[in-house]
């Protein structure tokens, strides 16, 4: 962009918070379009101030005259998922199979990192509040979120019966049976926007119902409808996106309902598993345990022996 070539062009005529923000911005210009000003200040450890004073030295009105700039680029590059790959073939080729796996940890961990560092202890109370307290759950994600809701839903039935999956994998069971103000919705979603999701999040907030999303910037649609929202990025060198910031705001949210549903839940937990048992969902090794148990007899005999 052409903008990027002014700012390296500033950075030496300036000093201080402004050479931190302009580094900043050109080190993770694609979180321009989709954090707000105040979340990008933060981020580049600079006062919100500075990053005014940087558009207006460029010759923009404000900032928000700046980041259209990178907004429009965002979104003429839909076709990111192409540039991605071609990265990842590029540092796979340098680093090797070993090297590029521990770079990819790496970023992994970061985005879990960040995913932590942003949440806030009222957001995520009454958010587990919601979830612990509500009629019905309702969970969505679309895309690559579809593993981080499934994995919640899955996990969040073992405790509690009435959570529901939206979306099943294949675009269907999408119906969102007549929300209410006793239910909860949960959605997650990043750039670009599902405009399923959102629609699903309008229509369960326009009956009362409680909506949290897991989405990648404060200035997201969802974001605007939502209750309480948590934000993780999405940038890695998973591909297309990363969704590990995503999966562990869902395992936190449902360690925490659990604990807070109690003796209720563990019984829940208990039969749950029974059940699964019990439909010979798992390879039972009855020979192998005989085995050990016969093993660990043997030595207890040798052991009493010695003693004597």
């Amino acid at each position: 962009m052409d903008l990027d070539a002014k700012l390296r062009q500033l950075m030496p005529k300036v000093r201080g918070p402004l050479v931190e923000a302009i580094s900043f911005i050109l080190a993770n210009s694609d979180e321009v379009p989709v954090r707000s000003m105040r979340e990008l200040a933060k981020r580049a450890n600079v006062p919100p101030v500075t990053l005014v004073r940087l558009a207006q030295r460029l010759g923009f009105g404000g900032f928000d005259e700046f980041r259209e700039v990178y907004v429009d680029a965002f979104i003429n590059g839909r076709g990111r998922n192409l540039g991605r790959a071609t990265q990842l073939v590029s540092l796979a080729q340098e680093e090797g199979a070993i090297g590029f796996a521990a770079k990819f940890a790496e970023r992994e961990l970061e985005v879990q990192r960040q995913a932590i560092g942003g949440l806030k202890e009222k957001d995520l109370q009454a958010a587990v509040r919601a979830l612990t307290h509500a009629e019905r759950v309702f969970v969505i994600g679309r895309r690559p979120f579809f593993s981080a809701a499934y994995s919640l839903v899955y996990a969040l039935r073992k405790a509690r019966t009435d959570v529901h999956l939206l979306d099943t994998g294949g675009g269907l069971s999408l119906e969102l049976d007549g929300p209410t103000g006793k239910d909860a919705f949960l959605g997650f979603t990043s750039y670009p926007y599902s405009r399923i999701t959102l629609g699903l999040a309008k229509a369960a907030r326009s009956k009362g119902a409680t909506v949290i999303a897991v989405t990648d910037s404060e200035n997201a649609p969802i974001a605007h409808v939502a209750n309480h929202v948590f934000v993780t990025t999405v940038k890695s060198y998973a591909f297309p996106d990363s969704i590990s910031g995503a999966q562990l705001i869902a395992n936190i949210l449902v360690a925490l309902v659990v604990s807070k549903l109690g003796t209720g839940a563990l019984e829940c937990i208990r039969l749950n598993e029974l059940e699964i048992r019990e439909s010979g969902e798992y390879i039972v090794d009855s020979g192998g345990r005989r085995e050990r148990r016969s093993a660990a007899r043997r030595g207890s005999r040798r052991s009493a022996k010695r003693e004597s």
